[in-house]
């Protein structure tokens, strides 16, 4: 390990690069093919009104009090559906899927795309320890499901595609009974579910869950996540108060350009948009346990909490976005979501569920748009106060340069000349907002650089791991080197401070 120091005044900070490619490929289509789909259908089709869900009516005075009212008329109010045929929709049977609350059956249609067939209500039941079941928790615990709004994803869908973010447009449908189902018949005939497209990429490729992203991420230095476009899909579930936001609800497709790949993300699962719960229960846990359980207020005054279950996520593929990358953000997706916008998103509920509470989620929805600046820029000075950047198990360049007011990171795929090859990640902090930056590489032969004429108080961390790492400190910076090979050889981690 070589550690060297020097000093010299340096403020040619460049700027980073703005992730205009997502605009080239990111113009949502899934709606379009759903809509094709659900016409070519249409026409074998037949209606019935049906109740989504007769589990949560005439709640008592005490389930009130205490669970809330919650949305009990959306549940079990008659609605209008198109009926669905699994024999005469042209789809067959994949496997089954879905989570432990809610059932999914993954179809394909004849030219191959994949569908997913979703139940909307829940059965909490394989979610609870065997000793909960059929107790008093049980019972609590499966009427929470109403504080989440049945119809909720067909509004959101309306809202990703007027803001350019790729997802599925689902169709609800009351399943009818069908042979065709086989054993899995007794799980959705009967039930109310939402078809939806399971690979909504604009040209139709294949996606990936964030695990397997993250693992071909690694190995594979020359990839770049859009940001930009994962912060256009965080502001939409800040919106609708979506707090059930872990990397597991995301796809991502990605897309080859000038020798890197870019990776977008898709996000689905919106089962906890407008979530909303004035029951006691509820206001203890989210001062006891669940911060996250904010709900879908007319202002988002505290983001940090709503958020809380994205914490992990947000500083992964946020990590790269500056303060003017985030205000520029939020006016471009505000200006997006017009009024008329937000009428016709909340109008593609059925139109007996739109009369509850349509007026109120409207009204909500624009209030809350209004206020994004100022609430999502505390989110912003949060996620900013400590920063980790992560290479890749290949070889990395690190960079850093700067002074007392600002500190640019880069990181390069490292050549095996030893010289820069491709930029993969860029950002500039301000102390005022930065307190630590973590750089750390996963494996390969990295290079960390704090070069000549930097001079900053913003704390820097520098962690290689397993191959023969180079630390070249120049400037003048509180620095922490940790070595995990050195570790290893039974070497105490080598520490360097400049000042």
């Amino acid at each position: 390990m070589k550690v060297a120091s020097n000093s010299q005044k340096n403020t040619n900070l460049m700027t980073r690069p703005a992730g205009i490619l997502w605009l080239l490929f990111a113009v949502p289509v899934s709606a379009q093919v759903t809509q094709q789909h659900e016409k070519s259908y249409s026409a074998r089709i037949d209606s019935t009104i049906v109740v989504t869900s007769g589990k949560y009516a005439d709640p008592s005075l005490l389930k009130q009090v205490f669970l809330g009212n919650n949305y009990r008329k959306e549940w079990g109010t008659q609605v209008k559906l198109p009926v669905f045929h699994l024999s005469r929709s042209g789809l067959t049977i994949v496997e089954l899927g879905g989570g432990q609350q809610t059932k999914s059956l993954e179809l394909k249609d004849a030219k191959g795309r994949s569908w997913a067939l979703r139940t909307i209500d829940k059965d909490v039941t394989p979610a609870l320890p065997k000793p909960l079941r059929r107790t008093v928790a049980h019972l609590v615990v499966q009427d929470m499901v109403s504080a989440a709004h049945p119809y909720a994803p067909l509004t959101v869908a309306h809202l990703a595609k007027a803001a350019r973010i790729p997802a599925p447009d689902p169709v609800f449908y009351y399943v009818a009974p069908d042979r065709a189902f086989g054993p899995y018949e007794h799980l959705f005939a009967g039930t109310v579910c939402m078809l939806e497209e399971r690979e909504p990429t604009p040209d139709g490729t294949d996606t990936d869950n964030t695990e397997d992203m993250l693992e071909n991420f690694l190995e594979k230095p020359r990839q770049r996540v859009l940001q930009e476009a994962v912060f256009r899909a965080r502001l939409l579930d800040m919106l609708v108060a979506d707090w059930d936001r872990h990397a597991d609800q995301w796809r991502w497709g990605s897309r080859d350009s000038a020798g890197l790949t870019y990776l977008y993300a898709i996000p689905r699962d919106r089962d906890q948009a407008f979530f909303r719960s004035g029951g006691l229960l509820v206001k203890m846990a989210r001062y006891l346990a669940a911060p996250h359980f904010q709900g879908f207020t007319r202002k988002p005054n505290d983001l940090k909490k709503l958020n809380y279950k994205s914490w992990r996520f947000d500083r992964l593929f946020l990590n790269e976005l500056d303060r003017a990358d985030w205000e520029e953000g939020i006016r471009s997706f505000q200006a997006a979501l017009t009024d008329e916008v937000i009428t016709e998103a909340v109008n593609r509920m059925p139109p007996e569920i739109a009369a509850i509470r349509g007026p109120f989620i409207t009204s909500t929805l624009k209030t809350r748009r209004d206020g994004l600046v100022r609430q999502a820029m505390k989110y912003y000075r949060f996620l900013s106060h400590e920063v980790e950047v992560v290479g890749s198990e290949g070889s990395d360049y690190f960079e850093v340069e700067g002074d007392k007011g600002q500190l640019r990171v880069s990181v390069y795929t490292l050549e095996a000349s030893g010289d820069k090859g491709k930029k993969v990640y860029e950002r500039t902090f301000r102390k005022k907002e930065t307190n630590r930056i973590r750089l750390a590489g996963l494996g390969g032969n990295d290079r960390f650089v704090i070069k000549k004429g930097t001079d900053t108080n913003i704390r820097i961390e520098l962690s290689g791991s397993g191959g023969s790492d180079q630390y070249e400190v120049e400037g003048k910076a509180p620095v922490s080197v940790r070595d995990e090979e050195q570790a290893g050889k039974g070497k105490a981690p080598e520490t360097v401070v400049l000042r």
